[in-house]
This record gives structure tokens, C-alpha cells and sequence, in this order.
């Protein structure tokens, strides 16, 4: 019976072994066939294990402590971000400190001014942005923390490469667009390579740290949701409307804040301006350094460069290049050179302009008797500047497109920053030149200072410039010699020296007898600050006899005379260097705004034309047919600097294209055109007549309102639009 049994309880145990293999068997099948079920069931049995009973009592994180780690996060991201554009602070890989401390001991002491404060809040934003839209607070911090460390080491590599921060137009290598954009991997030397390698290192030990981080804490979401019971109950409403709100409230408020950074007088502007916010746009780098790099950057992100015109499409603009080339044909028949048969020479001089025009300043002594000379054998009066004290590439870009700061919205600060380096392309009167000579070596740029300065390196080779000379390109500007005066010495490129770097590509130029060339100089030595170099050999000094000015601002006005003197002795020589090449020369030479320094005559608000009228002259030598041509007054006393192209076109007798052409109506209907006060953005258009009169907009002939209408749509299709007129030949010079 034993024996029975026993044989028995073995074939019951066989047979529950048998049992067990089918359900391990059936289990097999389930996981293949019903995954959710066989995971549930195997999860059952996991949450058994002591293992697990000892994971489940893992720390829960706060949302006290949450705060307390966003906030030195924030602090952290904000140092390296302030770190990334200081030049002077370098990481030093042979220093017994890290590269954490070596940023926080040379930030820290930044964090309570105006940039410390505006990319704190920044920052904060974009925190909230990263752990709203995860809903995990470790992998939303993981994601802020390398977006912050990127941004910092790629901005040092750009910063020590081209002394110029991130800006939003460098994104557009990430989807081809070039903007300005370079591969970050570019800007790398072997001096930035420990830097960036600390960098890399940095960051992935960071996303790792915080990778594990949400693995440890037993808060899994940042804000408590029921996808699957949503309104199962009061708190599971309450958790989706929060998950919910919480992203979209976070991008929005960036979106505000971003937006609201580019217009004066919003409600974000007033706040920033409440903590010490200037734009300092004309140069992002300094921008930057005084705001913060992420302000900079979220001031550049979302500028409206115009308001919509309800009217544009593809035909629209055929019916306005119809008109112009009409126009242009018109006027063709009457003229008989070819325009780029000529070397142009555009001269922008740095705050040129004649100081015994300015209300109450006067010295004995004229401080510019050449170029006043000038008046009396070549076309030469008074441009309409929309800058006073600043804003010289604003002028610079109207000269060099064509284009006026009055058709653009008041959030348009800069194009060349906030404009140029967004668009795939940019037209300007250069190109006329790259395309009759079939090579951009026929147009070339000098300006005795740095690449960085309102973007020109960026924006000259997209104009189609062969080359920019600045002080810090490659090759570098040739001649760059500074004044040595008796008491101290500039700090400015002389207008001397710049002049020579000229006149020395012209007669490399012609010596190889090759095509005609565009030229822009933008000058230097006339910039602000103006100390006292010469002390009494200033005879400015003792020939000012103005009335009303303070001493102090009488002495800065001498010494602003004295530059202008030299400016003006400097032209004369350049001009006879000129003279004497055989080949035919026109330099359009124009002062872009007032120096800042007339402090008493702004006071009075019926000065504020007179403060933006500076001197200008288009002048050709010896070897050109239009040698000692002048213009009609009503066509030389007033203009602004986007007709220059088409008022040298005229002095020239050159055949023009249809842009050219409704230039020179345009012109001739409205002499001058200004954003007066568009460097602040707080202006409206100014229009003067011929006898430097403002126009009131409402007395304008319907003829002249048809052309400040095209006029405006032309700028719409080259700076908003699709460029429907450049490829219909707009821009193009009739075929010789």
C-alpha cells in the first residue's frame, strides 16, 4: 500500500510538474499572444518581491526642494551663459580649480545687474518650458541643462572666433539656410578645443546625472495626471487642466516676454526697462555683455521687419516692374553711358558733419573749407539722416539697398541685425558690379574697425562682396595708423589712412587693367568719444565763440571741429590721388548722422531737423565724362542716403534699371525721405521738398502717393516677401 501510495503521490507530483510546465507553457503563449495581461500578471508578482517592497520607500522629492535646485540651476546656466560672452574670462585646463568653479568665481559678482537679472528670468522661462512639456522634472532639468551648456560653449567658440554671440539668424545652418549661420564645429581652434571638450564632457555628465536622478525619485511627473481616468475624479480633473495650462502657459509667457522685448513701450519692455534695459543693438556683442545673451537673443527672435500689404502676390509686383521698366526706358533714351563702366566709390564718414550749422554753435574759423568748396563745382548739399548720435549702419544699409527706415515698423531697431542675416538672400547696388564683371571680386569693402560691428562680416558676403578689410579679417585692413596728438593720442583710424587703403586697391586695379569697381569705405576717426588730444594747439579751441553752450560742451565741440578739419584734409588728398588715375572715378561721400555731443541744441525740439541734416557730395575726377557735372538744385539740395545710387546714376548720364528708375522719380517727387528718431523707434516718416521743407503727407500729388506706395511694396517683396522682383529682372541694367 506504501508502495501504492507512494507510486501514486509521485505520479500526482509528475502530473503537477506536468501541470506546471503546461501553465509555464500557457504563460509563454500569453506574453505572445496577450503582452498587456502577461505583463500585468508578471508585475503582480514583481511587486511582491522584497526587492521591490524596499525600491517602493525610495525618497520622494518636494516640490520645495524642486524650487530650491531650479534656482541654483538657473543661477548656474545664468553664469556660464554671462562667462560665454566676457573674452577676458578663459578656462584654463592646467588650474587646480574645475571648470564650474573657474565660471562661478568670475561671474558671480554679475548676477545682481541688468544682465544677471533679465537672463535669470530668461532662464526661469525657459526651465518651466522643459519640465511642463516632459512632465518630468529630472528630464525636463536634463533638457534645460543642456540647452544652457550648449548655448554657453558654442557662444564662447563664436565670441573668441568673431567676437559675436549667438544670435538667432546662426540656427540656420540647422536647416541649410546659411543666415549668417556657421557650423559650430567651425569656430574650434586648437585654443578653444580644451574649452569645448570640458564643455561636452560637462554636459553629458550632467544629462546623466539627471537621467538617474528621475530614475531614483519617486515623484515620476512633475504634475500628478490620469491619461486614462481623466475625470474619474475631482483631482484627476484638476491634474489634467494643470498639465495641460502649464506647458502652454510656460511658451506663451516666452513667446510674450521674447516678443514684447522688441517693442518700446510694452508692457515686458517696461519691466526690462525697470531693471536698467538698453538695446544696444548697433553691436550685439556689447548688447550682450550689458543685457545678457539670452536677452540679446530673444530680442532678435520675432522683429517685424513691415506691416502686411493686403495687396501683394506674384502679379501685383508684375504690374509695378511693368511700370518702372516703362519708366526706366523712358529715361534710358536720354542717357548714353553704362553705369558700371565706372569705379564707384562710396565713402560713409564716421558723424561727419558741419558744425556752423548746428543752432547755436559757431567757431571763426571754417573747419571743412574743401569740402565746402566742393558746393561750387560738383553735386553737393544736405542728406536727411534718420540717425542723431548712432544708428550709422541704418544709413549704411539705405545706401547700399536703396531701401528707407521709414517703410519699416518701429520694432526694425537694426536690419543689419535683425534683418539681413534672416533672409536667403539681400539685394544690393554692389551686385550691378559682381554681375557686369561676372565675379564678386569687382565689389570690395573697408572699414577700419571689427568684422563683429553691426554684423558686417556676416552681412557683406551676403551682399556679394568679395572681401571686407576690417581690423580683424583675413588678410586685415592694410593702412590702419591712429593721430598722435599733444596731449594724448586717438583711438580711431584716421580717415588718412583709411583714404590710402582705397586708393591703393584702385590702382592695383587699374594697373591690371581689370573691370570697374563698387567700393564702400565706412569710416572711423570721427566716432565718439572725442577727448582733448591737442590741448592749446587746437585752434578750435580759441575760434569758438558760440553763444548759450556750456564750456564743458563748447571744449567737446572743438575738439569734434579739429577731426572734422582733418576729415576734410584728408578728402582733399584722397580726392587728388584719385584725380590722377586714368580711369573713371565717382565717390559719393556722406556724413551718416550728428555726433551725440550737442546736448544744449537738442534741448530744443525745433532744432531736431537741423541735428539730422549732415553734408554730403558726389564728386567725379579728371578721367570721367560727368567731371565737374553738378545737379540741378532741385535735385542735389536735399536728399536721403537710399537715393545716392540713383542721383550718381544721373551725374553719370548712365542708363538705369527699373528699381533705379523708380528711385530717381521717387526722388525727384520727395527729395528726402527719414524714420526721423528711428533710432529710439519712437519717429514717424519724414518727408522735405527741395527747398529742405517738410511735406505733409496729405499734400502729396496722387502721383507722388503712387510712388511712395510702389516704393513701399518694392520693399516688402525684397525684405518680407519672395523676391518676385529680382527674379523678374528688376534690379537688372539694360544689356549694352
Amino acid at each position: 500500500m506504501d508502495g501504492a501510495n507512494g507510486n501514486a503521490q509521485n505520479s500526482g507530483d509528475n502530473h503537477g510538474d506536468a501541470q506546471n510546465g503546461a501553465n509555464d507553457h500557457r504563460d509563454a503563449v500569453d506574453w505572445r499572444k496577450h503582452p498587456i495581461r502577461a505583463w500585468r500578471a508578471w508585475y503582480g508578482r514583481y511587486k511582491q518581491t522584497r526587492f521591490y517592497q524596499t525600491w517602493a520607500k525610495r525618497p520622494k522629492f518636494s516640490y520645495g526642494a524642486y524650487v530650491v535646485i531650479m534656482f541654483a540651476l538657473i543661477e548656474i546656466a545664468n553664469m556660464f551663459l554671462l562667462w560665454s560672452v566676457t573674452p577676458k574670462l578663459a578656462y584654463d585646463p592646467t588650474a587646480k580649480t574645475s571648470l564650474v568653479m573657474q565660471v562661478m568665481d568670475g561671474t558671480y559678482h554679475w548676477l545682481a545687474n541688468t544682465a544677471g537679472i533679465l537672463n535669470f528670468f530668461a532662464l526661469g522661462i525657459l526651465y518651466l518650458i522643459c519640465v511642463t512639456v516632459t512632465n518630468r522634472f529630472w528630464i525636463g532639468t536634463a533638457f534645460f541643462g543642456a540647452i544652457a551648456g550648449i548655448t554657453a560653449f558654442a557662444g564662447k567658440a563664436k565670441v573668441a572666433m568673431r567676437n559675436e554671440p549667438i544670435i538667432p539668424s546662426d540656427l540656420g545652418f540647422l536647416t541649410g539656410n546659411g543666415g549668417g549661420g556657421e557650423n559650430v564645429a567651425s569656430f574650434v581652434t586648437d585654443d578653444l578645443r580644451p574649452t569645448i571638450n570640458a564643455g561636452i564632457s560637462l554636459v553629458i555628465w550632467f544629462v546623466v546625472i539627471c537621467m538617474l536622478l528621475q530614475f531614483i525619485d519617486r515623484r515620476s511627473t512633475f504634475i500628478y495626471c490620469s491619461w486614462r481616468h481623466p475625470i474619474a475624479s475631482p483631482k484627476n480633473i484638476f491634474g489634467l487642466v494643470c498639465r495641460v495650462l502649464a506647458p502652454v502657459l510656460s511658451i506663451w509667457l516666452m513667446v510674450s516676454y521674447a516678443t514684447g522685448l522688441a517693442i518700446p513701450g510694452s508692457r515686458t519692455r517696461e519691466l526690462a526697462d525697470e531693471v536698467g534695459y538698453v538695446p544696444r543693438l548697433w553691436d550685439v556683442m556689447e548688447d550682450s555683455q550689458y543685457a545678457g545673451a539670452t536677452t540679446t537673443f530673444l530680442s532678435l527672435t520675432n522683429v517685424k521687419a513691415m506691416e502686411e500689404e493686403p495687396g501683394y502676390n506674384e502679379q501685383a509686383m508684375k504690374t509695378i516692374a511693368r511700370r518702372y521698366e516703362q519708366a526706366a526706358t523712358r529715361i534710358n533714351k536720354e542717357r548714353t553711358s553704362t553705369l558700371t563702366d565706372n569705379t564707384v566709390i562710396m565713402v560713409l564718414s564716421e558723424s561727419f558733419s558741419d558744425p556752423n550749422r548746428v543752432p547755436g554753435v559757431h567757431f571763426n574759423t571754417d573747419p571743412m573749407p574743401f569740402i565746402r568748396s566742393l558746393g561750387d563745382v560738383t553735386t553737393a548739399g544736405l542728406m536727411l539722416s534718420p540717425g542723431y548720435g548712432g544708428g550709422t549702419a541704418n544709413i549704411e544699409f539705405q545706401q547700399m539697398t536703396g531701401l528707407s527706415m521709414a517703410n519699416f515698423s518701429d520694432t526694425m531697431l537694426s536690419p543689419y541685425q535683425q534683418l539681413v542675416p534672416t533672409r536667403p538672400k539681400m539685394y544690393s547696388f554692389n551686385q550691378m558690379w559682381n554681375q557686369a564683371c561676372g565675379s564678386t571680386s569687382c565689389s570690395v569693402g573697408f572699414h577700419p574697425f571689427l568684422q563683429s560691428f553691426y554684423l558686417r562680416g556676416v552681412n557683406y558676403k551676403k551682399f556679394g562682396f568679395s572681401h571686407l578689410y576690417t581690423l580683424d579679417s583675413d588678410p586685415k585692413i592694410k593702412y590702419a595708423g591712429t593721430y598722435h596728438g599733444a596731449v594724448a593720442d586717438s583711438t580711431s583710424v584716421t580717415d588718412e589712412r583709411a583714404y590710402k587703403n582705397v586708393v591703393e586697391e584702385v590702382r592695383a586695379n587699374t594697373s591690371g587693367d581689370k573691370p570697374a569697381q563698387y567700393i564702400e569705405l565706412v569710416t572711423m576717426q570721427n566716432h565718439s568719444p572725442y577727448p582733448d588730444l591737442y590741448g592749446s594747439e587746437n585752434e578750435f579751441h580759441a575760434a569758438n565763440d558760440s553763444q548759450g553752450v556750456p564750456g564743458n560742451e563748447m571744449g567737446v565741440h572743438s575738439e569734434y571741429a579739429k577731426g572734422v578739419q582733418r576729415t576734410d584734409e584728408a578728402t582733399e588728398q584722397f580726392l587728388n590721388d584719385l584725380d590722377a588715375i586714368d580711369r573713371p572715378i565717382t565717390v559719393v561721400f556722406y556724413g551718416d548722422h550728428l555726433p551725440g555731443i550737442y546736448t544744449t541744441a537738442s534741448q530744443d525740439k525745433e532744432n531736431e531737423l537741423a541735428l539730422h541734416e549732415t553734408n554730403y557730395f558726389i564728386w567725379s575726377n579728371a578721367a570721367s565724362k560727368s567731371h565737374d557735372t553738378k545737379l540741378p538744385e532741385a535735385d542735389a539740395a536735399y536728399t536721403s542716403s537710399n537715393f545716392f545710387m540713383a542721383q550718381a546714376a544721373q551725374q553719370l548720364d548712365s542708363k538705369i534699371s527699373p528699381y533705379l528708375a523708380l528711385l530717381d522719380e521717387l526722388h525727384a517727387a520727395v527729395p528726402a525721405i527719414s524714420r526721423m528718431g528711428s533710432w529710439s523707434s519712437d519717429g514717424s516718416p519724414t518727408y522735405l521738398n527741395s527747398k529742405g521743407e517738410p511735406i505733409d503727407p496729405k499734400s502729396l500729388s496722387a502721383e507722388a502717393k503712387q510712388l511712395l506706395d510702389d516704393y513701399r511694396m518694392v520693399q516688402y517683396d525684397m525684405t518680407v516677401g519672395e523676391n518676385y522682383l529680382q527674379q523678374m529682372g528688376f534690379m537688372d541694367l539694360p544689356k549694352q
